[in-house]
């Protein structure tokens, strides 16, 4: 007669292969993606790398957590796109495999498949898994302070458990501030559930706070001795401060880029089972838990849309918690065919997700023409490379004048890109003797402002080369007509200042990224 405990376990055990088997096979597919070319750094990802260059207790917008993840990496790989990104696959790879794994111990293993297919069609997630920004390394350690909390909130919960949970919240604010709304997230759910009070009794919620708090310490110093900016920053980000008006402009905009990002079935699915599983005539820990986890970030951003516009991936971290909450519910009901129909639908979506995010240019085999520019989600990855190679080549047509050249950048994400892609420029990097410098590095508005050698204007008597992006039109591949003109107080810097024409930056032989160059001679 069979055991119906060894029947559990090999069905367990058939789920969490397929579940390795799916992970192993999309890190592999990942990391051969960034690693072919297909798509750039982003200026964000680039500006990374710079601060990783730089090293420091912490940066004037972000903590320093993805600056040394990137050292990592590249330590690894080199100063490439596979060096950069790499660990962002493998942080997708980790957050599946701990929600595969929480869930065949706590859960079922079937229900851990079923999470892992689900964040890996949900289009935020996806972009995340490939680019290395702070949202990959937010999640994580959010993801692992939810789970170290499970145990620790367990009536055999042990002091060791919320020390962990300290620890991951603590390295989470060293990836990114929002990590400071789990705070929020923990003291919603003491309110929600009453058994789970008796721990604020105990040194366990109070110690992880002190870790929290120590591990907190080198962005606290920083922004001590640096007039506390980020501070700024962050709040004018957020418009903190700003008289309050009452729109619904935002609120809109927020609610359809969530609704597109999370995929719209599983975004419709985790608003129902938000909502149904506070009708439940019997409230389940799980559930109360993990809403408790997710929802209060989500509802902050919301509230604040009525104020002002919010940013998509701002509520990344509530994504996994929220979609433990439409698992669980839904799964109730799996045996229903609609359920079953819905589930898959949402997976066709997100594989369609996937393979367009992946490769917009299949627009171009689908229809025969390609998704215009403006309208490409993977523009601003692109043609970052060739745009550098074209500043480069007007830099070296300068020095045929027998003066030094170096190059201003409009921005900070130009500068960054262009310190990365042009050979020199990459190098110079290395010996804090840059090539590439940002217009605005004279004022605290970004990272550049902090690094000394920076100071462009110090060069007297030098030769530039500045170029300007030009904006495309809306909906269409081609640039706005209008003329491109320098800063006026560039014309002040420099005893002449001509433009060279107009340039593209190409990807795959197609214009992507316009912009006018201009020969600055003899900087006063």
């Amino acid at each position: 007669m069979n055991n119906p405990k060894t029947q559990l376990d090999a069905e367990s055990g058939r789920w969490l292969l397929w579940g390795y088997l799916l992970l192993g096979g999309l890190l592999l597919w990942r990391l051969v993606y960034i690693a072919s070319g297909f798509i750039e750094l982003s200026p964000d990802e680039a500006l990374y790398w710079l601060q990783f260059k730089h090293p420091a207790l912490s940066y004037q917008s972000k903590p320093p957590m993805v600056a040394f993840t990137m050292f990592l990496g590249t330590s690894l790989f080199g100063n490439n796109d596979l060096g950069v990104r790499f660990f962002s696959p493998v942080i997708s790879a980790v957050i599946g495999l701990l929600c595969l794994r929480f869930c065949a111990r706590e859960l079922n293993a079937r229900l851990g498949f079923a999470l892992v297919l689900i964040t890996n069609a949900t289009p935020l997630l996806i972009v995340g898994s490939n680019l290395m920004t702070i949202d990959p390394l937010s999640v994580l350690f959010w993801t692992l302070a939810m789970l170290a909390g499970w145990r620790a909130i367990q009536p055999e919960g042990k002091t060791q458990h919320w020390l962990w949970v300290g620890v991951w919240m603590g390295l989470g604010f060293l990836s990114k501030y929002t990590a400071l709304f789990q705070w929020l997230c923990w003291a919603v759910f003491f309110v929600l559930w009453r058994p789970a009070r008796p721990h604020l009794r105990r040194p366990g919620p109070y110690l992880a706070l002190l870790v929290n708090v120590v591990l907190a310490l080198p962005v606290l110093i920083w922004n001590s001795q640096n007039d506390w900016v980020t501070v700024t920053h962050v709040g004018g980000r957020a418009e903190f401060g700003n008289t309050f008006h009452f729109t619904t402009r935002y609120l809109f905009e927020f609610i359809g880029a969530e609704a597109g990002l999370l995929n719209p079935v599983f975004f419709a699915g985790i608003v129902w089972a938000s909502i149904a599983c506070w009708r439940a005539k019997s409230r389940d820990l799980r559930m109360i838990y993990f809403f408790s986890m997710g929802a209060p970030l989500v509802f902050v951003y919301t509230l604040q849309s009525f104020h002002a516009r919010v940013l998509p991936n701002w509520i990344v971290p509530a994504i996994v918690p929220l979609m433990f909450v439409m698992v669980l519910y839904w799964d109730q009901y799996r045996q229903r065919p609609w359920v079953r129909r819905t589930f898959r639908a949402g997976l066709i979506i997100g594989l369609i997700a996937m393979v367009f995010l992946s490769e917009t240019d299949i627009v171009k085999v689908v229809s025969g023409h390609y998704l215009p520019v403006s309208m490409d989600p993977l523009h601003r990855i692109r043609a970052w490379r060739d745009t550098a190679r074209v500043v480069g080549e007007a830099r070296q047509n300068l020095l045929k004048e027998g003066k030094p050249v170096f190059i201003i950048c409009p921005d900070y994400s130009t500068a960054s890109e262009v310190s990365f892609y042009l050979p020199e420029a990459q190098a110079a990097v290395t010996k804090k003797q840059p090539i590439a410098y940002c217009w605005d590095a004279d004022k605290p508005i970004t990272e550049f402002y902090y690094w000394p050698e920076y100071r462009f204007w110090k060069r007297g008597g030098d030769n530039a080369i500045y170029f300007k992006l030009i904006p495309l039109i809306s909906g269409t591949s081609d640039p706005v007509t209008a003329p491109a003109s320098p800063p006026m107080e560039l014309l002040t810097q420099f005893r002449s200042v001509q433009s060279i024409g107009r340039f593209h930056g190409d990807f795959r032989g197609r214009p992507v990224r316009w912009f006018e160059v201009f020969e600055c001679r003899d900087q006063l």
